[in-house]
């Protein structure tokens, strides 16, 4: 039961962090992000300018939409698995296995957004130094 409760926590997790991809998203998607020191795609390039700040992270957004929905998916999958091995003990490594892909596949797509930001920025002037 303990095992299950802390995979609990660990789905959750998967569910707020695509929530916090999901508001850069859509801020970044309707132009209301404006360069900040709390949240979105924090590089050399992307912080060079508003401009940079702006295009770069239109640049990511597909990849910041593949980020919502595998962190989304994996988080609602996680959770249905966790609830469904309190009866079923056997589910628990399923647990484990979607939880871990969902969080490695979420990375993936958010380092591939990062770095599509940065080289789109990066035509937008030079990287501060």
């Amino acid at each position: 039961m303990e095992e299950a409760v802390g995979l609990l926590v660990l789905a959750f997790g998967l569910i707020v962090a695509a929530g916090a991809v999901h508001h850069v998203r859509n801020s970044a998607a309707g132009g209301a992000l404006e360069r900040n020191v709390l949240i979105g795609l924090r590089t050399r390039a992307t912080l060079a300018s508003d401009r940079a700040w702006r295009e770069g992270h239109l640049a990511a957004v597909p990849w910041l939409t593949a980020t919502v929905r595998v962190g989304y998916v994996a988080g609602v999958v996680a959770v249905v698995s966790v609830l469904a091995s309190m009866a079923v003990e056997a589910l628990l490594p399923v647990v484990w296995i979607v939880a871990v892909a969902g969080y490695t596949a979420s990375t993936a797509c958010l380092v591939t957004g990062t770095v599509k930001a940065h080289r789109a920025a990066e035509a937008f002037g030079p990287s501060p130094r």
